[in-house]
């Protein structure tokens, strides 16, 4: 059942069960963007951008500028820049690409492999010890639920995408 109530817009209903899951995931973003800021990015050298690149290359291994930037969604100048500052520091490698030598293929270096297991090893100790009441098996069903409401996001925004190419995207 659907509870709709009315909200300080007027005629603007209020779907509290969507509202409700919106609520948590935005506590849950600010939750973890505190213990980045605290605790994890400070040490790490690494920014947010730079550590959501190199986890695109650790999880799909070599690919182009171009491909990266389509997976976070952001504008292939800006991964660019990412990745020259990624190169400088050895975390990443390049190479030309075979096929288009005026393309390059990016590598994550071991330097990069170790720089984002230790991030995230910090970020697993955090969130074990900030959920020290949770066995297995809560983290597990946590996990999931969270997968299946990014999962149902992403493909409502991929058809709505598709289905109005207006938008610019």
């Amino acid at each position: 059942m659907q509870l709709v109530q009315q909200t300080s817009v007027p005629e603007v209903e209020r779907d509290t069960p969507a509202h409700e899951v919106l609520d948590g995931v935005s506590s849950l973003i600010r939750a973890v963007r505190c213990i980045e800021h605290r605790h994890l990015w400070p040490d790490s050298g690494l920014r947010r951008a730079d550590a959501s690149v190199l986890k695109v290359l650790a999880k799909d291994g070599e690919q182009r500028g171009g491909e990266i930037a389509t997976k976070l969604g952001v504008d292939a100048s800006v991964v660019s820049r990412q990745l020259t500052a990624l190169e400088a520091d050895g975390l990443v490698s390049r190479r030309p690409d075979p096929a288009d030598a005026r393309v390059s293929l990016i590598q994550l270096s071991e330097r990069g492999r170790d720089r984002l297991h230790a991030l995230y090893a910090g970020y697993a100790w955090q969130l074990r010890s900030a959920l020290a009441d949770w066995d297995d098996d809560e983290l597990a069903a946590a996990a999931a639920t969270l997968r299946r409401v990014a999962s149902a996001v992403t493909e409502a925004a991929e058809f709505a995408k598709q289905s109005n190419p207006s938008t610019g995207d």
